[in-house]
C-alpha cells in the first residue's frame, strides 16, 4: 500500500511517504517539466475578479499558464524581478496610476518581455501611448474569451493585436500611424 503526505508551503512542495518512492518522483518531474514548458503569464489589473477570471481562461489552455498575478504597479515589479515572465497583460488604467507606467517600469527591468494591454478604455490616445512605451497590442475587455487567447497568441508571435472594437473606429491612416508611430 502506498501512503503519500503532500503538504504545500509557499511554492515548495514537502513530501512524506510510505512505498515507491521512484514513481512518484518521476510523476512529480513530469508535472513540473511540463509547467516549464509553458508561456508564462502576470496579469496586472487593480480587480481581484478580472484577475481571476482571466486566470481560469488562460489556464485552460494547455501551453499558457498565469504564474502571477499583481493588483499593483508595486506588485508588478516585485513578480517580474521574483521570476521569469514571457508576457504582462496590463489593465490600462489602475487605482492610482496607467498601465503604461507599469509597462515603462517593468520593461525597463525586462526589456524583453512581451506586454498586451487589457482595458475598458476604447481611448484612441491610450492605444498610441501602448503602442509608443512598447506594448504589442491592445484588447478591450468587453472581448469574448477565445479572443483574449488570440490576442495572447498574436503578440507571443511577435505581431500587433488591436482590439476589433478598436478597428471598427479608426481608419487605416490612422492604424498605420498608430504602428508606426507617426501622425
Amino acid at each position: 500500500m502506498n501512503i503519500v503526505i503532500l503538504i504545500n508551503n509557499e511554492n515548495q512542495q514537502y513530501l512524506a511517504y510510505k512505498h515507491n518512492k521512484e514513481n512518484f518522483v518521476k510523476k512529480k518531474e513530469k508535472q513540473n517539466s511540463k509547467t516549464k514548458s509553458k508561456t508564462r503569464i502576470l496579469i496586472v489589473d487593480d480587480h481581484q475578479v478580472i484577475r481571476e477570471g482571466l486566470t481560469q481562461i488562460i489556464n485552460r489552455e494547455t501551453d499558457l499558464w498565469v504564474c502571477a498575478e499583481a493588483g499593483t504597479m508595486e506588485e508588478a515589479v516585485k513578480a517580474v524581478k521574483k521570476q521569469k515572465i514571457d508576457l504582462a497583460l496590463v489593465d490600462m488604467l489602475l487605482d492610482s496610476i496607467t498601465g503604461i507606467q507599469v509597462i515603462i517600469k517593468i520593461k525597463t527591468l525586462c526589456p524583453n518581455l512581451i506586454t498586451l494591454v487589457f482595458s475598458m478604455s476604447d481611448n484612441l490616445q491610450y492605444v498610441k501611448y501602448a503602442i509608443e512605451v512598447g506594448a504589442s497590442g491592445y484588447i478591450t475587455k468587453d472581448e469574448i474569451s477565445e479572443n483574449i487567447v488570440k490576442a495572447i497568441r498574436r503578440v507571443l508571435n511577435g505581431q500587433i493585436y488591436i482590439s476589433s472594437r478598436l478597428l471598427k473606429n479608426i481608419s487605416k491612416g490612422e492604424l498605420d500611424g498608430l504602428l508606426t508611430g507617426k501622425e
